[in-house]
């Protein structure tokens, strides 16, 4: 039987990972005898651009005979189980075409597998975008502690420019002549008989430069030239040199102000649908009001186009929903199986996880020790300073990298744990945690469970999504434990 053998691995940093899943994808095959191929990704499993994969899956589709997919873990195959590639991938395997093993994680899945398997499959494609998401959490956590420390993240805004300073920090100083052309512009505005047009007209003048109004009206709004950092609309103070005082930016403020008109407040009612349904005809939102002061209906805005609808009774779509809620309920006996399987899979993670760090750490301490050698060198004059700085940079370039690594792999603790198993209880009593809810409760139930959320008539249409779709698969199945047979 042919194998194909997929490395992969989503950046050009975890590339040194390749090698090792490569040895025991092949490890593999030839321990079960397959004739096998080995291809080597690096490319996201999540998101982003999936050209190679792509092309991998094209080659397999074309494939004659039965063949095995095997990826070393759930987590190199996707962490996104509505992508092209994994849909093909899946209707191959439910026509008998191919398998997919994971050896690492121990799950084998082919046509007549038991639902059990199918339901770990999709809670490991979660856990897989619960560890992506967190690696991203991390990063923007350590973004903010750097705002927090008045450090800005990014390009230098018109007027500065990014430098280093002696020791190797990053740093933003002034840029003479830019900083002059800013100044200009708040003075200028600052009077009040100029309008921003003119502005830009004088600067393109006076100075030769391209620049329109949009951009003058965006220096004059950008806090950082007075001391603070805008990122997300909080604001935060930072180290660097100052353009403009405060008091003259509030000064161009009040002037900018002046010509504002007040915006309308929009008085949103709590309704449990509101905002989350679209209608299936024109794509319009389902707004939703109040007759008699008792009923709630809701109806499409029809604000593309004018077309028929129903005003459909909130208690209605809830019924609806309720069956929804009541197709993803996972009987006692599975529920403690795939608990059992994944409490397991969560030992073994931490045992990776612990070898890992600890992997990492000698590499650091290595590296380490090779520079305190190189400094050794240098002041017993047996290599030259030129040699001693870059092979001192090469080695603490090689520790930050590692350091990154470890960081991340520490940040990313047992919460995914506790991810998996919330879905699994929540998929247990799903009808009855969504009639006990309060309204927001019940909003968030949704955005959980669904997506592409609409209204055809008076009939809701709905996606469910991962693992719940799964999860419904498995309640259609008459056998949801697994049989016993030869690979236990």
């Amino acid at each position: 039987m042919k194998a194909f053998l997929v490395a992969r691995v989503s950046t050009d940093d975890q590339k040194d990972a390749l090698p090792a899943q490569a040895f025991r994808l092949t490890e593999y095959a030839k321990r079960r005898g397959y004739e096998y191929e080995l291809t080597e990704l690096r490319e996201s499993a999540y998101k982003g651009n999936r050209v190679a994969f792509s092309e991998l899956v094209k080659k397999i589709t074309q494939h004659d005979e039965i063949a095995v997919v095997v990826f070393d873990k759930i987590d190199r195959y996707t962490r996104d189980s509505s992508s092209q590639e994994v849909r093909i991938l899946d209707d191959l395997r439910k026509s008998a075409k191919i398998e997919l093993h994971f050896p690492s994680d121990n799950l084998f899945i082919h046509r007549d597998s038991p639902a059990t398997d199918l339901l770990r499959l999709g809670m490991g494609v979660v856990v897989a975008q619960y560890y992506s998401d967190a690696i991203s959490d991390n990063v923007r956590r350590r973004f903010e502690q750097k705002l927090r420390d008045g450090e800005w993240i990014g390009m230098a805004p018109l007027g500065y420019k990014n430098t280093l300073l002696p020791n190797g920090k990053k740093w933003i100083e002034i840029d003479p002549f830019p900083a002059e052309i800013i100044r200009q512009i708040f003075s200028r505005y600052a009077e009040g008989s100029t309008s921003i047009r003119l502005i830009a007209q004088q600067m393109r003048n006076e100075y030769g430069i391209k620049i329109g109004q949009s951009k003058v009206d965006q220096i004059l709004k950008n806090p950082f030239y007075y001391g603070e950092m805008r990122v997300k609309g909080s604001l935060y103070p930072h180290k660097y040199e100052q353009l403009v005082s405060f008091e003259l930016f509030e000064r161009v403020k009040l002037i900018q102000e002046g010509y504002k008109v007040e915006p309308k407040v929009w008085g949103g009612l709590p309704y449990v649908y509101r905002g989350l349904l679209k209608c299936e005809s024109c794509g319009c939102r389902i707004t939703f009001e109040r007759k008699k002061q008792k009923y709630v209906y809701g109806h499409c805005t029809q604000s593309k186009f004018k077309h028929d609808y129903k005003y459909v009774n909130e208690e209605f779509i809830t019924d609806q929903v309720m069956k929804i809620f009541e197709s993803i309920k996972i009987p006692e006996g599975a529920y403690q199986e795939v608990s059992t399987v994944l409490r397991q899979a969560h030992e073994d993670k931490k045992k990776y996880r612990e070898q890992t760090l600890s992997s990492i750490e000698a590499e650091i301490t290595k590296f380490q020790n090779r520079i305190d050698r190189v400094y050794e060198d240098y002041l017993d004059d047996k290599i030259t300073e030129e040699l001693y700085q870059r092979k001192s940079e090469e080695y603490r370039a090689n520790q930050k990298k590692l350091q990154r690594q470890r960081d991340n792999i520490e940040l990313v603790d047992d919460e995914y744990f506790g991810t998996v198993f919330h879905l699994l209880n929540l998929a247990k009593s799903a009808p009855k945690l969504f009639q006990k809810a309060n309204i927001e409760q019940k909003r968030s139930l949704l955005q959980i469970v669904l997506s592409n959320f609409s209204l055809d008539g008076d009939q809701l249409r709905w996606k469910l999504k991962e693992p719940f779709e799964t999860m419904v698969l498995c309640s259609e199945n008459s056998s949801w434990l697994r049989r016993l047979g030869s690979n236990q």
